[in-house]
């Protein structure tokens, strides 16, 4: 019985697809780097990403909210 795939996976699995067919060079290369960074954040999920960041980035009481 095959698993469903989340909606972060099929995007990454379609990246890389899309990489396969180009030649060697920045382009496929940024597709790859999409790829792995959508399976990184479906692994880890957005609480794991916003720990990642520095809290002196992070807009507080809304500042900087629609500017």
């Amino acid at each position: 019985m095959k698993r469903q795939l989340s909606a972060l996976e099929k995007q990454a699995a379609d990246a890389l697809r899309r990489a396969r067919r180009l030649p060697v060079g920045a382009a496929r290369n940024d597709l790859r780097q999409l790829a792995m960074g959508l399976l990184w954040l479906h692994r880890n999920g957005m609480d794991a990403l916003m720990k990642q960041r520095p809290t002196s980035q992070l807009p507080s009481d809304g500042e900087g909210v629609g500017q």
